[in-house]
């Protein structure tokens, strides 16, 4: 019996501990500020892509997997959906600048194949909540009310916005020409 008996505490240890580990964890992420819908499916994604040979969305995936990559070795990796609603939108913008190219090459078989990787794109772009145009223009009333009229300027009233978002992935040209009609871009 003397010899089961420390094993029997370190079980017991154990236990405990990995229970209250389990709460910790389950406390800190009930807190956390930013859910992350899209950016925890990309493997499963990766995998159905594969089982399906899907070559569109498998180069998107992948190409989007390394800039994370690249992006977790930099002082802003990307671990939200707001970071990684911005990732997506700057590779829509170089498949829709490749297809320009292509077009202008008359290239139709790389640009339907750039289409394709950009309907992936979309998808993903589309699939991530955004903060509606409601709160947006709540957020702009609120930074510009918080202004004189002799001092409001696009760029102190563009950081207030920015910093009261905190993150979430937003429509940043809707929020640009909002305050532009607004103050007037100086």
């Amino acid at each position: 019996m003397a010899l089961f008996r420390p094993l029997m505490l370190r079980t017991a240890f154990s236990t405990s501990q990995s229970i209250c580990i389990r709460y910790a964890a389950l406390r800190y992420a009930s807190t956390s500020t930013s859910e992350s819908v899209v950016l925890p499916r990309l493997k499963d994604d990766l995998k159905t892509a594969m089982r399906s040979k899907n070559k569109p969305a498998l180069n998107v995936i992948r190409a989007l997997q390394a800039e994370i990559i690249n992006a977790s070795k930099t002082a802003k990796p990307i671990e939200n959906d707001g970071t990684f609603y911005s990732l997506v939108q700057k590779q829509i913008k170089a498949a829709n600048a490749t297809i320009e190219e292509c077009n202008a090459a008359k290239r139709p078989d790389l640009v339907e194949k750039e289409q394709a990787q950009l309907d992936v794109l979309n998808k993903y772009a589309e699939d991530i909540p955004k903060v509606s145009q409601e709160e947006l223009n709540g957020l702009i009333d609120q930074a510009i009310a918080g202004f004189e009229e002799a001092k409001r300027a696009y760029g102190p009233i563009m950081g207030k916005v920015m910093g009261a978002i905190k993150g979430r992935p937003h429509d940043v040209e809707y929020v640009q020409k909002k305050i532009e009609e607004l103050v007037g871009k100086k």
